[in-house]
């Protein structure tokens, strides 16, 4: 099977919105920015003023239509997120996963929590940070992206020792190891994707948390309505407000507790908080990253 991937380049202003707007597009919703180092600038955390949004689209759903399709948005949003047309460029499956990982360096988030590469030479971290150890594989959920640094930074300040964790839409584990190594006592990790659970197996092995993170392939249906005292959700804000409305969400969140929601962009904000207040929750914290922005929410 081959990967496509479609490569957009913008300047880094408009590089989140550009994101956003072609998320639906990409598998698993899952866009990567890359911005290289200027070579002519002797300071050595110098960028390059463009980044290049890329994703990726499985050859089962390359088709003539799909691409005319993704030009046609492009020029659509040309006058509100200038950037140049999309390009396409064909991966073998295992190129696709290892595309991205020449990026991909170990770095500290939040307060405490390091992010270190399987495949990268182990960094030193400082005796108190908390290191993940991360293999994405073919699910994403790297920590590079904005909706899982604000996600990462809100379990951080929540996460007390002993609370049981939901983690909907696991991706590679990441929000699900963290919350372990942070103190839950009990992780549940749920993804529909099989690619994703998977990785999230091999990083709870990892981890070494297989005693307290559990994880298997399904929507939140499949999940008993029990109280969690932390529940993290990081996708897209569709299928938030449509878990908030229908799908019973705040349901399994204990009295008390902190629904922590990300995946969302600035604009979409508005209607997810009408959900949520819709369903008795109120807002404790918004933060916000670019176009991006997470939502900290209290049950009582």
């Amino acid at each position: 099977m081959y990967w496509l991937e479609i490569s957009i380049i913008t300047r880094e202003q408009f590089a989140e919105g550009v994101a956003a707007a072609f998320q639906p597009f990409a598998y698993q919703e899952s866009v990567v920015l890359e911005q290289l180092g200027d070579p002519d600038d002797l300071d050595p955390n110098a960028l390059l003023p463009y980044v290049t949004v890329k994703f990726y689209v499985p050859e089962s759903e390359d088709t003539p239509e799909l691409r005319q399709t993704i030009v046609a948005h492009a020029a659509a949003i040309q006058n509100d997120l200038p950037a140049e047309f999309p390009t396409f460029r064909i991966l073998q499956e295992e190129d696709w996963a290892n595309a991205w990982k020449v990026h991909y360096k170990p770095f500290k988030l939040g307060q405490r929590l390091w992010i270190q590469p399987s495949w990268e030479k182990a960094v030193d971290a400082a005796a108190t940070d908390i290191v993940l150890t991360l293999d994405p594989g073919m699910a994403f959920g790297t920590g590079l992206h904005a909706t899982t640094q604000l996600c990462l930074a809100l379990l951080e300040e929540v996460i007390q020792p002993g609370d049981r964790v939901l983690d909907v839409g696991t991706g590679s584990g990441i929000l699900a190891i963290a919350a372990a190594k942070l103190g839950a006592s009990q992780v549940i990790a749920i993804d529909n994707d099989p690619l994703a659970v998977t990785a999230t197996q091999g990083n709870i092995t990892l981890n070494q948390v297989e005693t307290q993170v559990q994880t298997w392939q399904g929507e939140l249906a499949t999940v008993p309505v029990e109280p969690y005292q932390v529940v993290v959700v990081n996708i897209l804000a569709p299928v938030i407000i449509t878990l908030l409305r229908q799908g019973g969400l705040l349901n399994y969140v204990a009295p008390g507790g902190h629904l922590l929601l990300s995946g969302l962009i600035a604009v979409q904000q508005e209607e997810v908080m009408a959900a949520v207040a819709a369903a008795g929750g109120h807002l404790t914290t918004a933060r916000q990253d670019g176009d991006w922005v997470a939502l900290h929410i209290e049950y009582s």
